[in-house]
């Protein structure tokens, strides 16, 4: 899976960027995802309906299956990140468009403006890899940039530059996803791979391997940990 966040003010026209980009992909016979951070809470049920009756009487999260939609909704577990979210739920879609977050350094960045004048290099955000606005720009302003209807070249850039999302290495701790930057994933895959090579019948080259530690109080019958 690859994914890219589209950033801008409120009205920018993130949206309809993309839904354009969804269009376009799906006519490549690419399966798009969409995950939208939300700046302030969002109340998607409805009071008296049985999933939010589930929800009020202290479900952890509740789900309704119809007959071409799957509805769940869930309670925002402490710490959960975007990355997070788009690791553990999109992972079947080529492409996954975040909406929002724009300080979520996971993900590449497509600012989406409205006039030449929005543009601001001090504000710029964070992994940005091209601009997407209403205005041409008289002189480039450092980065890509394409006009709000080149939804077809702008999709071969993403396409071409994106990245899998997918890290080498990643490290949960008590269900939480702990950031590893590039360096740490590398050491800690090569760490790895070294054991496993002392390590008698297993394949040369793994695909995939897992690793799960338990650790906590000591077992006062047994006295081990």
């Amino acid at each position: 899976m690859k994914a890219v966040a589209i950033v801008g003010h409120s009205d920018s026209g993130k949206t309809r960027l993309i839904t354009a980009l969804i269009k376009e992909l799906n006519s490549r016979s690419l399966k798009c995802g969409v995950l939208k951070k939300a700046s302030e809470e969002v109340e998607l049920d409805k009071e008296g309906k049985d999933s939010w009756q589930f929800m009020a009487a202290g479900a952890e999260a509740a789900t309704v299956l119809a007959p071409e939609k799957i509805f769940t909704i869930e309670k925002n577990k402490a710490g959960q990140t975007l990355l997070d979210i788009a690791l553990e739920r999109f992972a079947e879609v080529d492409i996954l468009l975040v909406e929002g977050g724009k300080k979520e350094s996971a993900f590449k960045k497509i600012w989406r403006l409205q006039k030449v004048a929005d543009f601001d290099e001090n504000k710029a955000p964070e992994e940005l890899l091209a601009v997407v606005a209403d205005e041409s720009f008289p002189i480039s302003p450092g980065y890509p940039v394409f006009q709000a209807e080149e939804i077809s070249r702008l999709a071969d850039f993403l396409l071409n530059v994106l990245e899998p999302l997918e890290p080498l290495a990643e490290l949960k701790v008590d269900g939480r996803r702990v950031p590893l930057n590039p360096f740490v994933q590398s050491l800690l895959t090569e760490t790895i791979k070294g054991l496993l090579r002392a390590l008698k019948g297993l394949p040369e080259s793994p695909q995939k391997v897992e690793i799960k530690l338990k650790t906590g109080e000591k077992d006062e019958k047994t006295g081990r940990t």
